[in-house]
């Protein structure tokens, strides 16, 4: 059975519509981002894009900062998933999430490789009500350059943890299917592995994609 899949950093209405029509689960939108990177949109350029997502597709915004702008920006665009990925506190996470909760919209916590105490932060998030957790490589402050995640360090998260853990990082075509037959990961995130460049999805790479996936 092949995994969820999570495409990221969209910033065209025809690369939204393109990754869902071959199968993207859910569209991703770097928006208002506390750092500078290549696929940060404003809250108005996001709403209208996630207005693009079709039906068969679900919709996260990729943020960070202050609780309560994370809640506004959510207000403003109306995504189906806020991912937190700047280094909000536990007692964030659990503040956003009974909000957003209240509203539908449902919370990914970014977990990176540095974290301390790793297994156990990764519990306790996934205790305060988050949906999901996501092990990405590409920290906030090597966004761009990115890596391949640590597929050992990602199996003891997921035996450490009771909500699903979306792996990230170093994915691409070519491996996608080995790696989800290795870790028996049931949701994965790209971006720069369908890419041409910074916010321009490559057609045949995600066509690539699914078809390897496909198989599982």
């Amino acid at each position: 059975m092949r995994p969820t899949v999570k495409i990221c950093g969209h910033m065209r209405v025809i690369d939204v519509r393109m990754c869902a029509r071959h199968g993207a689960d859910i569209i991703g939108f770097v928006v208002d981002y506390p750092r500078p990177v290549p696929w940060n949109l404003s809250a108005e350029a996001a709403r209208e894009l996630i207005s693009a997502v079709p039906p068969t597709a679900e919709s996260c915004v990729v943020t960070g900062g202050p609780p309560d702008k994370i809640l506004r920006l959510a207000w403003e665009t109306r995504p189906d998933y806020v991912q937190l990925h700047c280094g909000e506190t536990l007692a964030d996470a659990v503040y956003l999430a009974e909000a957003l909760k209240k509203r539908g919209v449902k919370v990914i916590k970014t977990i990176f490789p540095d974290t301390p105490d790793l297994e156990k932060t990764a519990a306790q998030f996934c205790a305060a009500g988050v949906f999901a957790l996501l092990f990405d490589p590409r920290t906030p402050d090597n966004a761009v350059s990115g890596g391949a995640a640590d597929l050992s360090v990602y199996a003891g998260l997921r035996k450490a943890v009771s909500c699903p853990v979306i792996l990230a990082g170093g994915i691409n075509p070519h491996n996608a299917a080995g790696i989800v037959r290795e870790t028996g990961a049931e949701m994965i995130d790209l971006m720069t592995g369908v890419e041409e460049r910074p916010g321009v999805k490559d057609e045949a790479k995600v066509i690539e994609l699914f078809g390897a996936l496909r198989g599982l």
